[in-house]
């Protein structure tokens, strides 16, 4: 090994072990020295002897350091992770191990400061130091295989390198895992739920901040990534007993993510014409009602088929689907009364082929109330299409996530023969409000669970364009936010638009589930079919190791796949890429558009 190569890192591809594990090797080891003969000068730090470490780490990995000599007494180094937002460093010496995490993105520290914790997590004799970071936002420090730390971390981490301290040469191993080989096979003969679409709420206000060219972006990307179900959130509260304000841009008003300006319960009858021109569908339901028909279900209905006779006159249709009420608890007697008066109100208006689903739930624990408030009066549920609920008690479990999975499965069971839309998903913790792949892939866990438990005929994200000041809010509740430092146009909020997009841009209206089953309870599948030989599998591998996929699927072509990362925002690839990088989701279709 040369002493430029010691020090300044050591590629990957000069491997000096590898331990085999079965067909495949379990573990890879790279060897490197830290000699203090090697010190260099660090341009404003001093001077070091550092070892990089030639790779981006992926969204969830385990690394191991393994020290073979520590040098003189009072050897240790710096094992430094770095991300765009945190960083971890495990100072480690032969005798004890130190935890220190720091935030360092922020203007409220001083120039070149980071606000951090130390803290001694192992004492005793050092042979090896793990760090882990696992799919339940979990950070584990392992010293000789034994946990000694473990913390929530939500922040994404891509480079890690070492630094030595004291006398004497430190000789270590870093071992990571390898590929392992997972069949996922796929039964197109057991068939699930039929996909009504993808989407979400496009807010008028902030779709009228796009430029020219920036609306001409949107309608590019709604294509793009099949979002063609949009959820509307109409006027509300400001509707007036004449019902000839539901567009009236000046009557929008703000919503509760701090600064803004008014950027909700506002109609926009153009846009929904050009949505329909691209083959978009509508679910209407008002959030707040207005004053004057809180109290009336009659008036409550007659503001709904005035709003369908609206949109028919200037969009070209009504919405396909009328949700009874978003998030707002009502007594029972009140939801059924509503539901009845709405159904009467838009037949006898000539609206009989747009349906009905049920009042949801902000969260999906009160949403089995709501459940059986339509279901304890016969006529009501019978007039009921589809079931709904939001399921933001989710982030509760982002450290367990499967300890949802009993709930989902409870709702399902209690939705009976009734299809189910999954209206309204995003984070809107504040301890989670951040551009964090890591994050992003908590959803697309919950995203899965929706296809695969709840038998979701519907995902919809909380809003697709929102105009946000404070940059915190976009960045979990909305995949896109118009960019008005870039001449008004859309761009990705954050992670969570590739994340969804892995699920929506192949799996298209019309599409069904089929079965698909993986015996490793961590690579997470799903398939779907549709017509002339339509078939996409989306894997999620929530795993510390890479997966490599052997598909199942006999008589299946495919000519694409796609890739999401905190490095690949659904990046295109040849047919037989069948590698899932750990936290990654790969997407396998032949669906072109």
């Amino acid at each position: 090994m040369t002493k430029h190569g010691a020090l300044l890192g050591l590629s990957f591809a000069l491997l000096c072990a590898v331990q085999a594990g079965g067909a495949e090797a379990s573990e890879v080891a790279v060897a490197f020295r830290l000699d203090p003969s090697l010190i260099r000068e660090t341009w404003g730090g001093g001077k070091q002897a550092r070892q990089f470490f030639d790779e981006q780490l992926p969204a969830c990995f385990e690394r191991t350091l393994k020290i073979s000599r520590w040098g003189e007494a009072g050897g240790r180094l710096d094992w430094i992770f770095t991300g765009p937002r945190a960083g971890v460093t495990l100072k480690v010496g032969s005798n004890e191990v130190r935890l220190v995490t720091r935030q360092y993105d922020s203007l409220a520290l001083p120039a070149e400061k980071t606000k951090g914790v130390d803290q001694s997590v192992a004492t005793g004799q050092v042979d090896s130091v793990t760090l882990r970071l696992d799919h339940r936002l979990s950070l584990q420090v392992l010293v000789n295989g034994r946990q000694v730390a473990q913390q929530l971390w939500m922040y994404d981490l891509v480079h890690h390198q070492a630094i030595q301290h004291g006398a004497g040469a430190i000789e270590a191993q870093l071992l990571r895992p390898t590929a392992a080989e997972v069949a996922v096979r796929v039964q197109p003969d057991r068939r699930h739920q039929a996909i009504l679409g993808f989407g979400g709420i496009t807010l008028a206000p902030a779709y009228r901040l796009l430029s020219p060219e920036g609306q001409r972006q949107w309608w590019q990307l709604l294509r793009e990534y099949n979002l063609l179900l949009h959820r509307e959130y109409p006027m509300g509260a400001q509707l007036n007993a004449a019902m000839d304000n539901w567009d009236r841009l000046a009557d929008a008003v703000p919503h509760y993510y701090g600064d803004n300006f008014p950027n909700s319960e506002v109609c926009d009858f153009d846009y929904l014409k050009q949505l329909r021109s691209i083959g978009g569908l509508v679910l209407f339901e008002f959030w707040k009602l207005p004053p004057w028909a809180e109290k009336d279900a009659g008036k409550y209905a007659a503001a709904v088929v005035r709003y369908c006779r609206l949109s028919k006159e200037k969009a070209g249709r009504a919405p396909e689907i009328v949700g009874i009420q978003n998030e707002v608890r009502q007594p029972a007697g009140k939801f059924q009364a509503m539901t009845l008066a709405l159904r009467q109100a838009l037949d006898a208006a000539g609206f009989r082929d747009v349906h009905l689903h049920m009042a949801d739930s902000a969260v999906l624990a009160a949403g089995l109330g709501y459940l059986k408030d339509f279901q304890a009066q016969p006529d009501v549920w019978r007039t009921i299409d589809y079931a709904a609920t939001h399921m933001y008690d989710y982030q509760k479990a982002f450290t367990d996530p499967d300890r949802f999975d009993a709930l989902l499965k409870q709702y399902r069971a209690l939705a009976g023969n009734k299809p189910v839309l999954s209206t309204e998903l995003c984070v809107n913790d504040g301890r989670f409000q951040t551009d964090s792949y890591r994050v992003a892939l908590q959803l697309g866990q919950l995203y899965h669970k929706n296809l695969v438990l709840m038998d979701a005929t519907a995902i919809a994200y909380c809003w697709l364009l929102l105009n946000v000041e404070q940059p915190s809010y976009g960045m979990t509740r909305s995949l896109f936010v118009p960019d008005l430092q870039r001449g008004g146009v859309p761009v990705a909020s954050s992670a969570q638009l590739r994340v969804f997009g892995a699920f929506s841009r192949k799996i298209k209206a019309g599409m069904v589930r089929v079965e698909a089953e993986s015996p490793d309870p961590d690579l997470l599948s799903t398939a779907f079919i549709g017509k002339d030989g339509q078939a996409t599998v989306v894997v999620l591998n929530r795993s510390l190791h890479p997966v490599r996929v052997a598909l199942e699927w006999p008589g299946v072509t495919f000519t694409s796949t796609e890739t999401c990362s905190p490095y690949a925002p659904n990046s295109a690839g040849p047919a037989a890429q069948r590698l899932v990088p750990p936290g990654g989701i790969l997407t396998l279709t032949n669906v072109e558009k």
